[in-house]
């Protein structure tokens, strides 16, 4: 890349010239940017909020690299807008250019290498990213050079506070080893201001925990843990004052018990009030000992499982249903929770609570009715005296679970919409609905659903 392209687009420059962060790179056409004329009038802060409509809308609230992997999707077409304005004029380029870089979603390791050699010829540019999102695949052979291109590109990110660290790697080779921890050495580069971290590389636990020191900026952190019955227990101190939400993910093992209960003996979390736990197998006496510790300070509880795709079905997969969830138990351990989201199809049996003011039901689409505009719910109504604070229960479908995940709740508050209100959202690749009392995909695409078997 030329860098001088990009200090001056009024210049002809073509699409290649600026740098692909999305799925969509084979745009060719070259385009003569237009002299300025009375587009240049339009003030600074008008074209700010014009641009801000144009931008991704999985950056307001939906976090789905399922969607943003269609070349036809919202992702894709927004990140086209954004380049076509920057091309416009020099004027154009100085207000767009900063929505471009904010957030970078890597979806290909091409990406990956592009970026590093568009910020290594113009720092100005890597001074805009705000938050950095890997999930692109990773073989074995390019491990050693993506994990090396990604250290450079955080070694010149000074203003870089959000970091996703989550390769798609071989099955056959889903430990990479030492040879892969290069990636998660990132903590060298990246200074303490970090805010929001999500590591999903190391092979143990105890390699991510002593990283995490370096953070002292932390108020998210979501770990995937992958732990063996082998692998050594946490046993250092670990003080975040400023972590506020933690989210864990892990398979179901018989260690994983042991492993909650070094977590909270090691964790002191002062400031934690949102606490995400998801596993097939969520639930039970394995987090107990997380809830012993930090459920007094909790406002916002999330106790789900993962709800994925099928490849092999060209339709939305749901597991079998859960076990009843162990509220009572859960309720009792978090006296000031105020939001509540699980999943379940049975009639949920609710303790006394004196501040519980919502709950999230994740279910099964049957469950679902969007001709009803009341607060459809599966707490009894004898259930529901017992929460004097309780403004409402809202029922999650799980079908958009891949699309929006485990902070759907946090993202998509129930309060949203009021009694008789309704809020629609209507995307190249997901049409959502948001009803009283319900949040719910309006349709599947089955085009979609292929093109997700063909990629997942």
């Amino acid at each position: 890349m030329d860098p001088m392209l990009l200090m001056n687009p009024s210049r002809t420059i073509t699409y290649d010239q600026v740098p692909d962060m999305d799925a969509n790179a084979d745009c060719t056409e070259i385009y003569q940017v237009l002299p300025p004329t009375h587009i240049a009038e339009i003030p600074v802060e008008i074209l700010s909020v014009i641009m801000e409509f144009t931008m991704p809308p999985t950056q307001h609230f939906l976090d789905s690299t399922v969607i943003a992997r269609d070349n036809r999707s919202s992702r894709s077409c927004s990140l086209q807008t954004l380049r076509n304005i920057v091309l416009v004029s020099r004027y154009w380029y100085n207000v767009g250019i900063s929505f471009l870089y904010r957030h970078v979603v890597i979806l290909h390791s091409k990406q990956l290498f592009a970026l590093a050699h568009a910020v290594s010829n113009n720092r100005s540019l890597s001074e805009l990213i705000l938050s950095l999102h890997l999930q692109c695949y990773v073989s074995v052979s390019q491990a050693v050079t993506v994990s090396m291109t990604l250290d450079d590109i955080l070694a010149v990110t000074p203003n870089l506070t959000k970091v996703t660290i989550a390769p798609i790697l071989n099955g056959r080779h889903f430990f990479l080893g030492h040879e892969f921890l290069r990636m998660v050495a990132l903590a060298q580069n990246t200074p303490s201001r970090t805010t929001d971290l999500h590591f999903r590389v190391n092979p143990t636990l105890i390699e991510t925990l002593n990283l995490l020191p370096a953070f002292t900026c932390l108020t998210t952190f979501h770990i995937d843990m992958f732990t063996g019955g082998n692998d050594a227990l946490p046993t250092g101190h670990i003080h975040l004052a400023f972590l506020e939400e933690l989210h864990i993910t892990w398979q179901p093992h018989q260690h994983v018990m042991n492993v909650f209960s070094a977590l909270a003996e090691i964790f002191s979390l002062p400031s934690l009030r949102r606490l995400l736990l998801t596993s097939p197998a969520a639930g039970g006496a394995t987090i107990e000992p997380l809830l012993r510790k930090f459920g007094h300070s909790l406002h916002f509880v999330s106790l789900v499982r993962p709800h994925m795709t099928n490849v092999h079905l060209r339709f939305f997969y749901s597991p079998p249903p859960p076990p009843a969830p162990l509220v009572t138990p859960l309720l009792s351990m978090c006296p000031n929770l105020r939001h509540l989201a699980i999943d379940t199809h049975f009639p949920i049996r609710m303790p006394m609570h004196a501040h519980l003011t919502w709950v999230d039901l994740w279910v099964p689409i049957k469950f679902l009715d969007p001709s009803e505009q009341s607060a459809v719910t599966l707490v009894p109504h004898e259930e529901r005296v017992k929460l004097p604070s309780l403004r409402g229960v809202r029922l999650l479908d799980r079908s958009l679970f891949p699309f929006s995940g485990v902070r759907t709740p946090l993202l998509i508050p129930p309060d949203m919409v009021g009694s008789t209100e309704s809020v629609a959202w209507t995307y190249p690749s997901l049409d959502l609905r948001h009803d009283p009392g319900l949040l719910y995909r309006h349709m599947i695409d089955n085009v979609l659903a292929e093109s997700l078997e063909h990629r997942l």
